[in-house]
C-alpha cells in the first residue's frame, strides 16, 4: 500500500527534525589565529593584523620578541584583530617579529614575520582616555584604586606629577604600571574614613617619542555613603587659553580640594559648602615650576562661581609645594 506523496514529505521533515535534535552542538573554535600582516606605522610602533579577534587579557609584552629591537609595550589596536607593538626607535633595516597570541576561544597562535623598520616619527600626543573612580563616587573607604588610562603606552621611566588631597594620605597609596604601559594605578590598602579625596595627574606625561600629554586626569570621591558636594564653577584670567597645567587650590587651614584649569581657562568641582581661601597657580612653559599665580581670595560656596586673576610668580616653585 503506497503512502500519499504529501504524507511522505511530512514524515521526512519529522525524521530530519528528530535527527537534528540528537546531533551534537556545533564544534567550538579550534583554529588558532594567523598573522596576516606586520605593518610598521612609525619608528616606535608595529601593527600586527590577524585573521580573527585576539584576547586582550593574554596580551603581554613577554609573549612577543623582535630580534635586535626592544619591545616597550603591547596594546590592542582600534580593532580587536589588531595588536600594536611599541618598540624602541627602529632603524632603516630588516627585522623579524615572532611570538604567540590567543584568540577569544583560547587557541594559541604562534607566528613569525619579517618587516622593514620605519623612519616615520610619531607626533601624536597621548591622551587620557579614562579614569577610575568616576568623579563624585561615594562609599569608597577600603581597597581604593585610582586608575588612569592613556591612549598609548607612555614612558614609565619619567616621574609623574600628581596631587592627592588631603596631602597626608598620599603616602598611603602605592603606584604601579599595567603590563601594556597604558595604565598607571594608585592603590591604598588602608581604610579612609570621614573625608572627601581629590586626585589630579597634571599634564606632561610623555609617550615613547617624547610627545607630552596635554590634558589632566582628575577625579574626586568620598568615603561617606553620599558625596555631599556643592558645584562650584570659575574662570581664570591672565594666562594664555589652551594652557592646561594650572591648578586651583581650595583651603580651610589646609588644602581640602583641588581642580585643574581646563583648556578654555575654566575650572569646576564639587566640595562641601562653606568658606574657603582660594588661589590658583600655573606652569606655562612645562618646566615643572610655577611661573604665574593668582592672589588669595575668600570664597563662600553660596556664590557658586568665582574669577581668579593670574600675574607673574616672583618665586617659582613646584606645584606640589603650594599645598597648604
Amino acid at each position: 500500500m503506497k503512502l500519499p506523496g504529501r504524507l511522505l514529505v511530512l514524515m521526512g521533515i519529522l525524521f530530519l527534525l528528530f535527527c537534528a535534535k540528537k546531533m551534537l552542538p556545533p564544534s567550538p573554535d579550534r583554529f588558532p589565529p594567523h598573522l596576516i600582516e606586520a605593518n610598521p606605522r612609525s619608528r616606535v610602533q608595529l601593527e600586527l593584523v590577524f585573521d580573527e579577534d585576539i584576547d586582550p587579557g593574554q596580551l603581554v609584552p613577554e609573549s612577543l620578541q623582535i630580534a635586535g629591537l626592544s619591545i616597550r609595550g603591547v596594546s590592542m589596536g582600534r580593532q580587536r584583530s589588531r595588536v600594536l607593538v611599541w618598540t624602541e626607535p627602529q632603524q632603516s633595516q630588516g627585522y623579524s617579529v615572532k611570538g604567540v597570541v590567543w584568540d577569544l576561544a583560547g587557541n594559541a597562535g604562534r607566528f613569525r614575520a619579517d618587516f622593514q623598520g620605519s623612519g616615520r616619527i610619531d607626533t601624536i600626543a597621548p591622551r587620557v582616555t579614562s579614569i577610575l573612580p568616576a568623579p563624585g563616587t561615594a562609599g569608597l573607604f577600603r581597597g581604593i584604586r585610582i586608575v588612569v588610562r592613556f591612549s598609548e603606552p607612555v614612558d614609565t621611566t619619567l616621574p609623574l606629577n600628581y596631587i592627592i588631597v588631603p596631602k597626608d594620605v598620599e603616602s598611603l597609596f602605592t603606584r604601579s604600571w599595567g603590563p601594556d604601559w597604558q595604565d598607571v594605578r594608585f592603590f591604598c590598602r588602608d581604610s579612609l574614613l570621614g573625608a572627601e579625596y581629590y586626585f589630579l595627574l597634571l599634564p606632561g606625561t610623555q609617550d615613547l617619542e617624547g610627545n607630552r600629554c596635554l590634558t589632566p586626569a582628575w577625579t574626586y570621591f568620598s568615603s561617606d555613603s553620599v558625596f555631599e558636594g556643592v558645584r562650584v564653577r570659575g574662570r581664570v584670567s591672565g594666562i594664555e587659553p589652551g594652557r592646561t597645567n594650572g591648578v586651583v587650590f581650595f583651603n580651610q587651614e589646609r588644602t581640602v580640594a583641588v581642580a585643574p584649569v581646563l583648556s578654555d581657562s575654566s575650572f569646576n568641582l564639587e566640595l562641601r559648602s562653606g568658606d574657603y581661601s582660594v588661589f590658583g597657580v600655573c606652569d606655562t612653559n612645562g618646566d615643572g615650576l610655577v611661573d604665574r599665580r593668582s592672589a588669595l581670595v575668600q570664597f563662600n560656596t553660596a556664590a557658586e562661581s568665582l574669577v581668579l586673576f593670574f600675574s607673574p610668580e616672583s618665586l617659582p616653585r613646584l606645584i606640589n609645594d603650594y599645598l597648604y
